[in-house]
C-alpha cells in the first residue's frame, strides 16, 4: 500500500501595508476651500448670477468669498511654513545644545586638570558635578557662569580664541531658541487668523447655498442640475 502523503498549502504572503504619510496641511480646512471654489464657480455662470443678484448675491459678493479663498490657501501656506521654520528651530536648537553642552565639559576638564590637586574648591566656580543642562533655563545660567570665569581664568588649553568660539556656541544656541519661540507664536497666530478666514468664507458660502436653494427649489426636477453645481442636493432642501 502505497504511503499517502499530506501537504498542507502555503498561507499567502501578506503584502505590508504601506504606512500612510499625515499631511501637514488640515485636509478638513482644504476640503472647505475646494468647496466653496466650487460654489463660486456656480455663482459666477452668468445665466445663474441676475438670478442671484436679485437675492442680494451681488457679483461683488461672490468676487470677495473667491478673493477671501486665495487669502485662505496663502494663510494656509503661511502656517505651514512657520511650522516647517518651528521645528527646523528646534532640531537648531538641540544640536546647538549638544555643542554648547560638549564645550563647557571641556571647560570642566581643563579646570580639574588645573586645580583637582591644588584648589578643589575652586571647581565649584565651574559647577563640576553639578547638572549643566535639565533645562533651558539652567544650561542659559550655567553657560553664561563658565564661559564668564573661563574669560577671567587661564585655563590649560583655553586661548582667546577658543572662548570666544565657546562663546559663538553659546550664543547660536540662544538664538535657535529665540527663533523657534517666534516661528511657534507666529504659527499660532497664523493657525487663530486662518480659522476666523475660514468662519467667514464659511458663512458667506452658506448665504450663497440658501439663495440658490430658494432659487432652485428642489421640488423641481429641473433643478437637479443646477443645484449639483451649487453642491446642493437635487432631492432635499438645503439645510444649516
Amino acid at each position: 500500500m502505497s504511503e499517502i502523503i499530506h501537504t498542507t498549502a502555503a498561507a499567502p504572503a501578506v503584502a505590508p501595508q504601506k504606512k500612510r504619510t499625515r499631511s501637514p496641511l488640515n485636509q478638513g480646512q482644504l476640503r472647505e476651500l475646494t468647496k466653496t471654489e466650487s460654489v463660486v464657480l456656480a455663482a459666477q455662470d452668468p445665466d445663474h448670477a441676475a438670478a442671484l443678484d436679485k437675492r442680494d448675491i451681488s457679483a461683488e459678493f461672490v468676487a470677495g468669498v473667491k478673493t477671501d479663498v486665495d487669502a485662505a490657501r496663502a494663510k494656509a501656506g503661511g502656517v505651514l511654513q512657520h511650522s516647517t521654520a518651528a521645528q527646523s528651530a528646534t532640531a537648531m536648537e538641540a544640536t546647538t545644545a549638544d555643542a554648547l553642552l560638549a564645550a563647557l565639559h571641556e571647560v570642566q576638564k581643563a579646570a580639574k586638570q588645573r586645580y583637582s590637586r591644588t584648589n578643589r574648591i575652586a571647581l565649584k566656580d565651574y559647577l563640576v558635578g553639578n547638572p549643566l543642562n535639565g533645562n533651558r533655563r539652567n544650561l542659559q545660567q550655567t553657560s553664561q557662569l563658565i564661559l564668564a570665569k573661563t574669560a577671567a581664568d587661564d585655563l590649560p588649553g583655553f586661548t582667546p580664541a577658543k572662548i570666544r568660539t565657546a562663546a559663538t556656541l553659546r550664543q547660536s544656541w540662544m538664538n535657535a531658541l529665540a527663533t523657534q519661540a517666534d516661528e511657534l507664536k507666529a504659527t499660532q497666530n497664523a493657525r487663530a487668523e486662518l480659522k476666523a478666514m475660514l468662519k467667514s468664507i464659511a458663512d458667506r458660502r452658506v448665504e450663497i447655498h440658501l439663495a440658490a436653494d430658494a432659487e432652485w427649489p428642489h421640488t423641481d426636477e429641473a433643478h437637479a442640475g443646477i443645484r449639483r453645481e451649487f453642491g446642493l442636493s437635487p432631492k432635499r432642501p438645503f439645510k444649516i
